[in-house]
């Protein structure tokens, strides 16, 4: 599939390396997961270590509503504008969310910045396990960024209406994507009519201690098995 330059998604664990303190960048760590008695909740994952000058937001308690049944529902302009004025972002600011490396949470955060008009946002290649398997700084410091005004400016088109979708069921030159897992789908009770599924953990992909994506190649005939390339538009649940 055609890529778009000016549509940079992410940056290396090298470019931030070597931009760590810059002026105007702030560091979303985005470590989010069920806690089990193996696993901590990301909050603990944050206190035990984190990227230098990074800061923790929780998707779910900051910045997503979740009453039943629709949970991770983005807050709406104001109370987001509110969080991010909250989290020192403002226009001037440049933006790196990163996570465990192989989950879709700073790619939530990175949407949500997006549709409400912020570009300047990227999302850690490789997340947290590449930075710390290329031995770069970690540490337990816990930074409190300066208050400022975040001005959402929404982007209708990013984001699809139930009537929308309810339409492309019907439209064939639509393709509609479900991510979820398996598990997800099933405790949901199903996906949209004819959703096409690839998995989040479908484009991921063991990399020495860590996983990242695919090779573009690979995901490209992934997106051609379901007719991605052909389709004038792509709706993703």
């Amino acid at each position: 599939m055609p890529r778009r330059p000016d549509r940079q998604v992410f940056v290396s664990v090298d470019w931030l390396a070597a931009h760590l303190h810059d002026a105007n960048l702030r560091i979303i760590d985005a470590r989010f997961v069920s806690p089990t008695a193996a696993q901590p909740r990301g909050d603990a994952l944050y206190a035990a270590g984190h990227i230098p000058g990074a800061i923790f937001v929780h998707w779910r308690q900051d910045l997503s509503t979740n009453t039943p049944p629709v949970p991770n529902l983005l807050l709406a302009a104001e109370a987001f504008a509110a969080k991010m004025g909250q989290f020192g972002v403002d226009a001037a600011t440049t933006v790196i969310v990163y996570d465990q490396g192989d989950v879709n949470w700073a790619a939530r955060i990175w949407w949500a910045l997006k549709h409400y008009g912020h570009d300047q946002v990227y999302v850690l290649q490789g997340g947290a396990a590449a930075w710390q398997e290329a031995a770069q700084p970690w540490t337990t410091a816990v930074v409190q960024p300066p208050r400022t005004t975040f001005v959402a400016r929404p982007r209708p088109t990013m984001r699809a209406t139930k009537a929308q979708v309810l339409n492309a069921i019907h439209d064939p030159t639509t393709t509609i994507i479900e991510t979820r897992r398996q598990q997800n789908i099933d405790e949901a009770g199903g996906t949209v009519q004819g959703a096409y599924w690839l998995a989040s953990t479908t484009v991921y992909a063991s990399k020495g201690a860590y996983r990242d994506l695919i090779p573009e190649a690979e995901l490209d005939r992934y997106l051609q098995e379901i007719g991605a390339d052909r389709a004038a538009c792509l709706v993703a649940t």
